[in-house]
């Protein structure tokens, strides 16, 4: 028996490879069409909350804008940032609490 992939695996890894990297660049394009998309709604808020205060009190529509559409924008994605980051920070400890469990168990049950 031979450990050498033969040449329909290799040609079955290389085409799992082509739809993983395809698989990678639609994801890629969807992410920016998504912050794009974002970004958009964030000026577009931002225009509104100017428009409105311009015209309730008085306030400069441009500079308003600018920092409204700053608002929308940032906070939420500093948010969505700190949770993934959160959540990325717990999955490690589980996986890493796991394997301690598990190596401390390895050892049980070999003195029958």
């Amino acid at each position: 028996m031979s450990s050498a992939p033969s040449r329909g695996d290799r040609r079955d890894a290389e085409l799992a490879r082509e739809v993983a990297r395809r698989a990678i660049r639609r994801l890629d394009i969807l992410e920016s069409v998504m912050i794009a998309g974002g970004a958009v709604l964030a000026l577009v808020g931002g225009a509104g909350i100017a428009w409105l205060l311009a015209a309730l009190d008085g306030f400069a529509f441009g500079p308003t804008w600018v920092v409204a559409s700053l608002i929308l924008f940032v906070v939420p994605g500093a948010v969505a940032i700190f949770i993934i980051r959160r959540d990325q920070r717990e999955a490690s400890r589980r996986v890493a609490g796991q394997q301690g469990a598990h190596r401390a168990g390895e050892g049980k049950g070999d003195d029958v």
